[in-house]
């Protein structure tokens, strides 16, 4: 690395990072992403820095993310007004390329670069490369994984080595994610990160809670010492692109930035597509092949019927008649692309009930991990990514 490139500051990756919003969105149109979901947060915080540095802030917090069949891209930035006047911007960009399938076997390279800037000169940046080897299941999946990289607090760059080691898994509207990072910064510092997290996907509602403990030996305070530290929030969906966000929470100092830790509370007003923020981790989405599917419309011939019920509400159960199946899996607009998996029933039909409002609607499914295809009865069209969808409409009345 030159001498040029070390002494680039923190700012240049904020401003990066904070462009790249705006930049990922064009980006993704030209390049036919499967699945591009992309959210606008816009509220208030209350912060307190270092347990004793207290501040009001507006905020405003656009994320997009795009999903291909073995890539994953997405960016996300903050911007904050402070009460006393201040400000500061901060952002990051992630990238993930899959690797084809071997059996469970899944292989993963990453990047994430970011940093942030702030009115009294402060400023960090972040650059990281992690390989990771993932072992999936339909609702369930671990993963391990080294990384390196280097990150600017404010006056140096420093080295940053990492490993990972996680689980994930999945059980009815419970996702759970843990996970455990050794980190070394340069020669001197090294601490070891555990991480617990469940998510809560409800009819239409989603809630968060999270809890971390750190350990390591004469690790530097930066304000706020604290070894351990805990977040919950919760999202209602007042209309089907618009939600209310609270959160509120401890976090840890950002050993490798120079961040201090510190206490938060949140509230905003979200607009954009349910299921945005879904899986940060790779490993949290299920799947490398998640996203938009892009399917021939061609039928599986294991898949003999397709069949929509209402229930109470807008709940709705779809079942699919493959007795020859070992597992069936429907994503589209009402999974916000996601994918869910359908229970197997003693008479060969596979069921699921979600949320689906009245209207037009499109979805694909698709047999032992197969080829999305358009099942039977269903009208194939094509959609805006030159793919082909299946259109049906809920007419009925809810009770």
């Amino acid at each position: 690395m030159s001498d040029a490139s070390i002494r680039r500051s923190g700012a240049e990756c904020a401003a990066v990072s904070a462009l790249a919003v705006l930049a990922l969105g064009l980006a993704v149109r030209s390049a036919a992403a499967q699945g591009v979901v992309s959210t606008l947060d816009v509220g208030g915080a209350t912060l307190r820095y270092g347990d004793s540095v207290s501040a009001t802030a507006v905020t405003v917090s656009p994320t997009i993310r795009a999903d291909w069949t073995r890539a994953t891209l997405a960016a996300s930035g903050t911007a904050s007004q402070l009460g006393a006047g201040g400000w500061s911007m901060q952002g990051a960009v992630d990238a993930s390329l899959f690797t084809l399938a071997d059996g469970p076997l899944v292989g993963e390279l990453a990047g994430r670069t970011g940093g942030s800037a702030h009115q009294d000169g402060t400023r960090t940046g972040q650059t990281l490369a992690v390989g990771r080897a993932h072992v999936m299941a339909t609702r369930a999946g671990f993963w391990g994984g080294l990384g390196v990289g280097q990150s600017w607090d404010g006056t140096a760059w420093h080295a940053v080595r990492l490993a990972e080691a996680g689980a994930w898994a999945h059980v009815g509207v419970v996702t759970a994610l843990a996970a455990v990072t050794p980190t070394a910064v340069q020669d001197t510092l090294r601490y070891t990160d555990a991480m617990l997290s469940l998510r809560f996907d409800l009819a239409r509602t989603e809630l968060g809670a999270s809890a971390g403990l750190r350990s390591g030996r004469r690790l530097p305070a930066l304000g706020g010492g604290a070894r351990s530290w805990a977040g919950a929030s919760a999202t209602v969906w007042v209309a089907p692109s618009v939600g209310l966000v609270a959160a509120a929470g401890t976090y840890p100092v950002d050993l490798t930035q120079g961040f201090p830790g510190g206490r938060y509370a949140t509230l905003s007003l979200r607009v954009g597509s349910r299921g945005a923020g879904r899986g940060a981790h790779a490993a949290d989405r299920g799947a490398a092949e998640r996203g938009h599917p892009s399917a021939p419309p061609s039928a599986d011939r294991r898949i003999l019927s397709f069949r929509v019920e209402s229930g109470r509400g807008d709940r709705r159960t779809l079942r699919v008649h493959a007795p020859e199946a070992n597992a069936v899996e429907v994503c589209g607009d009402f999974t916000a692309w996601q994918t869910a998996a359908l229970a197997r029933g003693d008479d060969g039909w596979w069921t699921v009930t979600l949320p689906i409002s009245r209207g037009a609607h499109q979805l694909n499914v698709r047999v032992d991990g197969g080829p999305w295809v358009v099942p039977p009865g269903l009208d194939p069209l094509a959609d805006e990514f030159g793919g082909t969808v299946g259109l049906f409409v809920v007419d009925t009345v809810d009770k």
